[in-house]
């Protein structure tokens, strides 16, 4: 018997390598009468202008917009390819904090996220989403390294 979770939600970064493969891990790990959801935080972005001069916010909403579209639509085709049924949602924020509070929402059995298995160094510096999602997740956490993908090329 293989181990299948009802609920699954895979935690992507749509502009990060292991997406693909973060999809694979949770369609295949998701129950044949399970539901998959796959989404992606759009961190809020700033301009280096300064908030007082005229139109920065308006054109800082605008960008936080359209990068929201693209990722959208590259889940959406990340889907297709990879897991057809999959629920494809892109949340404003934090991805840690984005996952857990989804997975409350809809009660689910498992996350699958990334890790690229920083050094102490640059984990110290950059922080980790992995991380983080160990520490917020209400369910159980499947966490897809970096070592794991060579294995699956080789």
């Amino acid at each position: 018997m293989a181990l299948e979770f009802n609920k699954v939600i895979a935690v992507i970064d749509i502009d990060d390598h292991l997406a693909p493969i973060i999809m694979q891990t949770a369609e295949s790990l998701t129950a044949a009468s399970g539901e998959l959801h796959a989404i992606d935080s759009n961190p809020f972005i700033t301009t280096f202008e300064s908030p007082y001069a005229a139109g920065a916010i308006e054109a800082d909403s605008k960008a936080h917009q359209a990068d929201a579209e693209r990722r959208q639509e590259a889940m959406e085709a990340l889907s297709a390819k990879h897991a057809a049924n999959a629920t494809v949602a892109v949340l404003d924020g934090d991805p840690s904090r984005d996952a857990a509070s989804y997975a409350k929402k809809i009660d689910a059995d498992l996350i699958v996220i990334g890790s690229h298995q920083k050094t102490w160094w640059k984990r110290l510096l950059l922080g980790s989403e992995s991380s983080d999602m160990l520490r917020e997740a209400p369910c159980a956490v499947f966490v897809v390294t970096e070592a794991y993908t060579k294995r699956l090329k080789a």
